[in-house]
């Protein structure tokens, strides 16, 4: 047999092969449209088609109840008000009597702050397989909701003795909370590390410095003082592995985890957070693990074995939970916002790596900043840094010319269409408070679409989306060649 014989060979059998498929999903689909019609209402040729088909049928009356099952745990439940108040006099008690306490959280605690989750019905992941658009908001906007607050309150009183986030968002960090008793297991938008550093130098920033970054690219666009190495962000996406000891803490999330006698998981659907074993004392027998209470709006996997679910929205659970242990919860206060004093200034030469908005400690419309005071401050701060280089007098000289040109920056609330006007005036970049260069050619530029953290799975969501409409689109070519 010549080559061209087999390679005809092989191509009708592939053919075959796809057609044969199509036949078996269009035969699927009939079959499924029957088994949806009330029994009553099937035609004597239906029923036929389903008795000569037994497995399909009760594959596919297997998928439907699955299905069915799936659309039942998306549902949000809220308690009535006076099983909600009962059960948080539960969760009080519990709290009162425990010895250590570890909080788990998620995107529901931060909801209320303007921050969507991911699988709620409005919920990132849901819109995107809906096909609908994801309306984003800079999430410097963001500020510590009440349960943020809770918590800081209860770690300060003794009632809670480590707090586990998979939040990025930083508002634990901002409500107050002492970085050891936090670990941020997918990393803070708002730090920026030295890998290169031993011990790790961290950045913190009062801006969100994954503009430039994403999945397996973690490199901001800004240099490290002390060793010139490029920094990264410490976001972990779906697919990544967090290596880094901080802010994900992993050492103080699994001690702490081994010594609690209770388990508070807010806000989080526990998906991610399950397939950790050393958060859950997996090794000991079930009675001698934890007591598990869940506080959030949708089935979790952990449920079957909760002491307690609540279901309830978060800042109303911890009024309630509070109230009850007679703690008062302060109120959150921007200019007394902790991350302004652990924060590193940008450089003058840095200024242009960024365009997101950034945190000011007012709240007022317009105010005025003198820069040169602001650039002194860095000078200042980076002396024994740069005395320590070998070439610290060109370094020196090179931040003196840098520091003499700053003009007035005017920081601006950019909510009224009156101000945006006043911006685009001015010939000020709304985005980012300073006024534009003429040098923007040289600013990085970013992809459209969800950058930096808040798009974490969403490309793995998207290749996998193309994959499907790329075999399908091969498919029909073959078909219609052989046609």
């Amino acid at each position: 047999m010549s080559e061209r014989s087999r390679r005809q060979v092989k191509k009708n059998q592939d053919l075959q092969r796809i057609l044969y498929l199509e036949k078996e999903r269009a035969r699927m689909r009939m079959i499924r449209k029957i088994v949806k019609k009330p029994s009553m209402a099937r035609t004597d040729e239906e029923i036929k088609i389903l008795e000569e088909a037994p497995d399909l049928v009760a594959q596919i009356q297997n998928s439907i109840k699955k299905m069915k099952c799936v659309k039942e745990r998306e549902k949000e439940i809220i308690d009535a008000p006076e099983v909600l108040s009962e059960k948080c006099t539960e969760l009080a008690k519990a709290l009162k009597e425990s010895s250590c306490t570890v909080v788990y959280t998620g995107a529901g605690i931060s909801t209320s702050a303007q921050i969507p989750d991911y699988r709620g019905p409005d919920g990132v992941w849901t819109l995107l397989q809906k096909g609908k658009e994801i309306k984003m908001k800079d999430l410097s906007l963001a500020e510590p909701t009440f349960t943020h607050m809770a918590i800081k309150q209860l770690h300060k009183e003794g009632r809670i003795s480590h707090i586990v986030s998979q939040n990025c968002d930083g508002l634990h960090l901002r409500s107050g909370l002492p970085k050891t008793a936090l670990s941020e297991l997918h990393g803070n938008m708002f730090i920026e590390v030295c890998p290169k550093c031993k011990p790790l130098k961290q950045y913190v920033r009062l801006f969100d410095v994954t503009e430039h970054t994403g999945l397996h690219r973690h490199k901001t666009g800004r240099f490290c003082s002390k060793c010139n190495s490029e920094l990264k962000d410490t976001i972990v996406h779906f697919g990544e592995k967090g290596t880094l000891p901080w802010p994900m803490n992993w050492k103080g999330a699994v001690k702490a985890a081994e010594k609690a006698d209770l388990i508070l998981c807010l806000g989080t659907s526990l998906k991610v957070l399950r397939r950790y074993p050393g958060l859950w004392q997996t090794d000991k027998p079930l009675d001698k693990r934890p007591k598990l209470y869940i506080v959030n709006l949708q089935w979790t996997p952990k449920d079957p074995q909760a002491t307690l679910k609540i279901h309830g929205k978060c800042d109303e659970v911890m009024k309630l939970v509070t109230t009850c242990l007679g703690i008062e919860v302060p109120s959150y206060e921007k200019q007394n916002d902790p991350i302004f004093k652990m924060a590193v200034p940008l450089l003058p030469h840095e200024m242009s790596t960024t365009t997101r908005l950034h945190l000011t400690r007012t709240k007022t419309d317009n105010f005025v900043v003198d820069c040169k005071e602001n650039l002194n401050h860095i000078k200042a701060t980076l002396q024994s840094e740069l005395e320590s280089c070998s070439n610290s007098d060109e370094l020196l000289r090179d931040l003196d010319l840098k520091f003499n040109f700053q003009p007035h920056v005017e920081l601006t609330d950019i909510t009224s269409t009156d101000t945006l006007l006043k911006l685009n005036a001015e010939q000020i970049d709304s985005r980012t408070y300073f006024i534009k260069e003429e040098n923007e050619k040289n600013m990085p530029r970013t992809k459209p679409g969800l950058s930096g953290w808040f798009g974490k799975g969403c490309a793995k969501w998207k290749r996998q989306r193309r994959t499907n409409s790329s075999c399908k689109r091969m498919k029909t070519e073959k078909i219609d060649n052989s046609a």
